[in-house]
């Protein structure tokens, strides 16, 4: 449960920090408004299984010294325990968690802890739910924007809308989905969830989310869920990218297990190794890469996006 009292403590102190840190609270969260002219940030996904190989992907990802990270679920293998949080994500990415309002064991006294500011943005995945408590350790291990399940924020020239595609009403996530992005003042819109609206892995496409993210104005959708990485484009729809990445840590997967026809789509999928995707923003320019841990020179895919 969050502590509302613990809560205004520390939202003061960062005021008086001069942190981004709205004084208008949003539900049990905080609003994140982070004035930039340009941005570096990392994606992650499925990465939550304590091992060499999600070491090597958070070692990729801090050498960039990203702003913050996006996490598009199961961060918390295999059933989203309390007591397998520190293991599987407190060691690794603890540096950029503000999470105040946790259980003490379990709070992240690093860098973003001491700024007062978070740097790390997830959305629930299966994994993260499949325990006995349910979302409960989730919500109570981070401190999000908003109602904390589907939320918003913006950095620089980018807005960012997280979906909970795990549990709750889609219908109504995207009602607001489309009334936040209409309000929207960035030349950037990203969305990001755990189920890919489109995929050629062993999970295939998730129907529920296929959603017209082309009118709305989306550029990017970030998702997880297979243990790949994938970048699509619906044909008539191109200058949208949907973009999978789960490959944190947890498993490598196979591609064009379920093919996407060619007549309806472009893709590109990559299964070889883990690796995370790099963004750099500006107010003109928006670059994706992906890097895989045993090349980390030269990027597998990069996608260019201009205003």
């Amino acid at each position: 449960m969050k502590n509302p009292a613990l809560f205004l403590l520390f939202i003061t102190a960062s005021l008086l920090m001069s942190c981004t840190i709205s004084d208008k609270p949003d539900g049990p969260g905080f609003e994140v408004n982070v004035t930039a002219d340009s941005v570096v940030f990392a994606q992650i996904g499925d990465f939550g299984d304590a091992g060499e190989a999600e070491k090597r992907v958070s070692d990729l990802v801090k050498s960039w010294n990203p702003d913050f990270i996006i996490s598009a679920g199961d961060g918390n293998y295999s059933n989203g325990k309390y007591s397998t949080l520190r293991e599987n994500i407190i060691q690794y990415y603890g540096d950029y968690i503000f999470n105040y309002d946790a259980p003490p064991a379990y709070r992240c006294n690093g860098k973003a802890f001491e700024e007062g500011l978070n740097r790390f943005f997830s959305t629930p995945g299966n994994h993260d739910v499949y325990g006995i408590a349910g979302l409960a350790p989730y919500y109570d291990f981070f401190t999000l924007p908003g109602n904390e399940s589907n939320y918003k924020f913006t950095w620089g020239p980018v807005s960012f809308f997280s979906l909970n595609t795990v549990e709750g009403d889609l219908t109504e996530q995207k009602r607001w989905l489309e009334s936040q992005i209409s309000l929207s003042q960035n030349p950037f819109n990203i969305v990001f969830f755990h189920h890919s609206p489109y995929s050629s892995g062993s999970h295939g496409n998730h129907e529920a989310v296929q959603w017209d993210f082309f009118s709305m104005g989306v550029d990017v959708i970030l998702t997880g869920h297979d243990h790949l990485y994938e970048n699509i484009e619906v044909k008539g729809e191109e200058g949208t990218y949907y973009l999978t990445n789960g490959l944190g840590g947890r498993a490598l997967a196979a591609c064009n297990v379920y093919p996407l026809p060619g007549d309806l789509f472009t893709a590109f999928c990559y299964g070889d190794d883990y690796g995370a995707v790099k963004a750099t923003a500006t107010y003109e320019k928006l670059i994706l890469e992906f890097y895989a841990v045993g090349s980390p020179g030269e990027p597998v895919d990069r996608i260019v996006i201009t205003k």
